[in-house]
């Protein structure tokens, strides 16, 4: 998330105009733009003001930058708005909750072919960043629990094309990211160049089903080959994150023998 700081002195005093067919009292025409005013606002002027601001946003169906679906049925929306007033962490206060996120658990286990007797885990989060972020803090935890050496630093492996999450992870999280660089005939990561980067301090490969650049899937079966004998040769045992990116969700409708 950005993060703002104080506004500069000469802009404290800034105020808001109130469009009159908006102001229920015709002597109220602005409010102030950076502290809260001395006396409330009617809610539907408030709800007002804040609306017209947000039209001069960029048109969400129109973002071809995100991988989120950008439109959903009506009904969704009113899904979402009906949970707004919840804290969906506390589980024990909103048990249905709970077990809706299970069975989507299982769902997606489902649609991704986990093997039979296998125990697929899984956990709501806010967004494709947080999900990244715990994915990435797992593989480092796993490497630490493998022995690393107290003042050993560890890396991640990904192609120069992973969205900007990994970066901050890695920043974030003190993990050294070694990228894969790219170039006209490789617009994503390869097996050969994810197992060149690899060393005993190396937590994971992260695998991108949906390049940012172009949209292709990279080849994590070929990674997974790569880094199998990387293991087998040297002893050295990296496992892989796929971020779902773009095609979690589709390709195992559109590419069901992916």
């Amino acid at each position: 998330m950005p993060l703002h700081e104080r506004i500069a002195p000469e802009r404290v005093d800034e105020r808001l105009a109130l469009r009159p067919e908006y102001a229920v009292d015709a002597a109220l025409t602005d409010v102030p733009r950076f502290h809260l005013a001395p006396d409330s606002l009617p809610p539907n002027v408030a709800y007002q003001l804040i609306h017209d601001e947000l039209m001069l946003d960029g048109n969400a169906r129109l973002n071809l930058a995100t991988f989120v679906t950008t439109w959903m049925e009506p009904e969704a929306a009113r899904l979402l708005a009906e949970c707004s007033d919840k804290n969906m962490i506390d589980k024990d206060e909103y048990p249905v909750t709970a077990e809706l996120e299970s069975r989507c658990v299982n769902m997606l286990a489902d649609v991704w072919r986990a093997p039979e007797g296998a125990h697929p885990q899984g956990c709501s989060t806010l967004g494709s960043s947080e999900a990244c972020m715990l994915g990435g803090l797992a593989l480092k935890f796993r490497w630490r629990n493998r022995g690393a050496a107290p003042d050993a630093r560890p890396n991640l492996v990904m192609g120069a094309n992973v969205q900007v999450v990994w970066e901050k992870f890695c920043r974030y999280w003190e993990v050294e990211p070694r990228m894969a660089k790219l170039g006209p005939d490789r617009t994503h990561l390869t097996a050969e160049a994810a197992a060149e980067l690899c060393d005993e301090n190396t937590i994971g490969v992260v695998a991108i089903l949906g390049s940012t650049f172009d949209g292709a899937y990279e080849p994590v079966a070929e990674i997974a080959g790569a880094l199998d004998r990387l293991q087998s040769e040297r002893g050295i045992d990296v496992p892989i994150h796929v971020d779902a990116a773009s095609g979690g969700f589709v390709a195992p409708f559109l590419d069901p023998d992916l």
